[in-house]
């Protein structure tokens, strides 16, 4: 998605900042989200992956709004936030996706693979919004992504657990 890309974009407007200022804050945000994709993967032993996804994701909504309103050293400060809510969330979709599909997981993962497209066409979109408004706007395009993933998160939790090994149950009894 489009935080990374317009991090330093979003810095030099909300602080004036120049292009080694923003290159600093882009470093510290790739820092914290190696030190969160660790703190996840524990956190992930004890709390089911969706239920994060689903936090996660609704922070992420929620720090792309405040960074829009707030292009100040706070919106910075929930730009750089947002790689905390980013570690999480795309080896997270992906092994939920596969999750029960048995024969057709090739299929799946074909598809999820394709899906990576969209990460190629929103920082298009997010660009465009840029350079018709500002940076700040302009994650309103993440902000949607992020919405998307919390609500594909919450669907998953809403789902019939998949139990391995168990069968599918007929939807209809034939007499």
């Amino acid at each position: 998605m489009g935080t990374w890309t317009f991090t330093i974009q979003y810095v030099q407007q909300a602080l004036g900042g120049s292009l080694q200022k923003g290159g600093y804050v882009l470093q510290v945000s790739l820092i914290i989200f190696l030190f969160s994709r660790f703190l996840m993967v524990w956190l992930m032993g004890y709390v089911r992956a969706t239920v994060l996804l689903a936090i996660l994701g609704g922070l992420a909504v929620l720090l792309c709004l405040y960074a829009m309103f707030r292009p100040d050293i706070t919106g910075v400060i929930a730009i750089v936030s947002l790689s905390f809510c980013l570690s999480l969330m795309f080896p997270t979709i992906y092994g939920v996706a596969l999750r029960g599909l048995g024969p057709d997981t090739k299929f799946g993962a074909a598809g999820l693979v394709m899906a990576i497209v969209g990460g190629a066409v929103e920082p298009l979109v997010q660009g465009k919004v840029i350079d018709a408004v500002s940076p700040a706007f302009s994650f309103i395009v993440p902000a949607i992504c992020y919405a998307v993933v919390m609500a594909y998160a919450l669907f998953d939790l809403r789902a019939e657990p998949h139990l391995p090994g168990a069968k599918e149950q007929p939807t209809h009894v034939h007499a």
